[in-house]
């Protein structure tokens, strides 16, 4: 990633949605229209992200954080960490969250090619780079660590340790950076010798930053057990927020699956024209999450594979031999067999909750 690369990335507009159409339009289609009309729908059912209370209180939370670094005293401030098991959507959401502040910051701006720009003296005009995207390699240390975050704002990498750190001093001044999202932290390479050097160095980087008001948020699969929440000092300032796939297991996780799926039937069932409300939220709940074991990104997969199948057969609806036969994640195919016994089970729970239809 480069600040030019976010840049543009942030600038992109989303898949724009199809056309709503009738059954009886959808049915009058050449097979050339409809075949294009499916190809689109598909790829936008796949491209949306679907949320849960526990997403939405998360984005809340980071922004609050984030507010707070910027006006609290100067030193060393929190750090954000996000974590959850692999696959659950962590990068994702921490993504787009970064992506949203980086708008909010650069505003009007946003609408030129060109990077946006600020005078940080007379005569003397810098990049403007507010957020800051890593994603480590395997095994990074201190020196990969300094090498990659220079690369993204375009600067020279020779040199020893030392004098890298000391340019990212003037870099983050220069770039008036305020936000570092150091994802994939658990590549961090803490069980080498030379571990001790990388936690102080996270933590002398977390201290630059915390010196302009700045925030770092470290993402990650399970940091919970990394040498980094066990560091007293790293850990004395961290503020976790911790994400995992839906269950389905007490009452109260099936009301909040079937209100997930309830929100996912509001974006999708008007390109269903022959669906009840209801079908993924009451009808097709169990299933949807024996398939997915609720991990999200697999439930826009499924969905969106399960209705071009039904489209292929004119049915424009979502049936249950249609979700069988999508194409799942090697994990989700791993663990669906397993959980195919107890979907008699939970659809008889979930069906004791009341269902609220899109």
């Amino acid at each position: 990633m480069t600040a030019r690369l976010w840049h543009d990335q942030a600038r992109a507009k989303p898949l724009i949605a199809p056309p709503v159409k009738a059954i009886t339009q959808l049915r009058a289609m050449s097979d050339s229209s409809r075949t294009r009309y499916l190809q689109h729908r598909r790829r936008w059912m796949r491209s949306l992200r679907f949320e849960t209370p526990a997403i939405v209180q998360a984005r809340t939370t980071l922004t609050d954080l984030v507010e707070d670094n910027a006006v609290s005293t100067p030193a060393a401030k929190d750090v954000i960490a996000v974590s959850a098991p692999f696959a659950v959507g962590k990068s994702t959401l921490v993504r787009t969250w970064a992506q949203d502040q980086y708008r909010q910051i650069i505003g009007d701006r946003l609408h030129h090619s060109q990077m946006p720009t600020w005078h940080r003296e007379v005569g003397i005009v810098a990049d403007e780079i507010p957020v800051v995207w890593l994603d480590l390699g395997a095994a990074s240390k201190v020196r990969a660590f300094n090498i990659q975050l220079l690369q993204y704002f375009g600067y020279p990498i020779s040199g020893a340790i030392h004098d890298l750190t000391a340019r990212i001093h003037r870099i983050l001044d220069a770039h008036r950076v305020r936000l570092l999202v150091v994802d994939d932290t658990n590549l961090l390479n803490l069980r080498h010798q030379d571990a001790r050097d990388v936690l102080d160095h996270l933590k002398h980087v977390n201290t630059m930053l915390g010196q302009r008001g700045a925030t770092m948020v470290l993402v990650g699969a399970n940091l919970e057990d990394g040498a980094i929440f066990h560091d007293p000092q790293m850990a004395g300032r961290l503020r976790t927020i911790s994400l995992k796939a839906c269950t389905i297991d007490t009452p109260v996780e099936v009301a909040t699956w079937q209100s997930t799926l309830a929100g996912v039937e509001r974006l999708v069932l008007p390109y269903l024209p022959t669906a009840m409300p209801g079908i993924l939220a009451g009808h097709h709940a169990p299933r949807v999450w024996r398939l997915t074991q609720g991990y999200l990104g697999d439930v826009a997969r499924l969905i969106a594979d399960a209705a071009y199948i039904a489209a292929q057969e004119d049915t424009w609806t979502i049936r249950t031999a249609d979700l069988e036969r999508s194409q799942l994640s090697r994990r989700a195919q791993a663990a669906a067999p397993r959980l195919r016994q107890p979907v008699t089970t939970r659809a008889a729970q979930a069906a004791s909750v009341e269902v609220h239809a899109p």
